[in-house]
């Protein structure tokens, strides 16, 4: 069956919704209970694991495990990074519960908004280019943590990186591209070349009164996912202009800039 129309139908996807909504709020419960008033972190793996497993079992007609684990791939990915990143800040900073309560809502949220369009046939183009987007930013700030405060082995977090990067890579150009696995090999190998370096002199920006926490290097790799990505879109799409060109370049050059003038961050490694 093409997964594209192993979903269930229109008269009952309201029902759907409704379940997706009620998982993501339990997603939150769970999540500020473990990460925030338990010492086992860990747990929330197996708790956001089965909650998700749960979730599409019920979304997906067919209840083959392989289909069922690969339309929840994605949000199972990002509820596990966003969720350990967020937990990492408040680590740290030792972020109010408030506040923590807020990120972990918003995490739950967007993993919520993901569930709903991997039920969906046809891709909305730009919802996927903000996810791809947040995806990066908080993968590749999470591998600067994991190494930097959790001193994680670096060869593990390489790995780690590479996955996730391939797969976000994979996720977005399957929208307009055939065959695109060479593609986002690629680009996982270019963010962990990067983090290879970078990690020699690991650069942590705090945003005052902001829970987050930024790494130079993933500033500079979502800025290149930005301006590399946007000019391989209109490319395919055949509606690349040297307008296009240069205002995606623009963006990319002003970032890196920003980065020069903002050298006064903290260092850590």
């Amino acid at each position: 069956m093409n997964l594209k129309t192993a979903f269930k139908r229109a008269n009952l996807f309201s029902q759907g919704q409704r379940l997706i909504v009620i998982v993501s709020v339990v997603m939150s419960f769970f999540a500020v209970g473990i990460l925030y008033y338990t010492p086992l972190p860990l747990m929330m793996i197996p708790a956001a694991l089965g909650l998700n497993y749960l979730l599409f079992r019920r979304l997906i007609v067919t209840k083959k495990i392989k289909t069922i684990i690969t339309k929840s791939l994605r949000p199972t990915i990002w509820i596990g990074i966003s969720l350990f990143y967020f937990y990492s800040v408040y680590v740290i900073g030792k972020m109010p519960i408030i506040v923590f309560i807020i990120c972990v809502a918003t995490s739950s949220l967007i993993y919520g908004v993901i569930s709903y369009f991997e039920t969906q046939s046809q891709p909305n183009l730009l919802i996927d280019n903000i996810l791809t987007i947040l995806f990066i930013l908080f993968s590749t700030s999470l591998a600067s943590l994991m190494v930097a405060y959790w001193h994680w082995p670096a060869a593990l977090v390489m790995v780690l990186l590479w996955v996730t990067n391939f797969l976000v890579a994979l996720w977005w150009l399957l929208d307009f591209t055939n065959n695109p696995q060479i593609l986002a090999a690629l680009w996982g190998f270019v963010t962990l070349e990067m983090f290879w370096l970078a990690s020699r002199w690991t650069v942590l920006y705090q945003i005052p009164n902001v829970p987050f926490v930024l790494s130079q290097y993933s500033m500079i790799v979502t800025a290149l996912a930005y301006g590399w990505g946007g000019i391989y879109y209109h490319y395919k799409q055949r509606t690349l202009k040297k307008t296009i060109i240069i205002e995606y370049l623009a963006v990319t050059i002003v970032v890196f800039l920003v980065l020069i003038v903002m050298n006064r961050w903290t260092g850590t490694g």
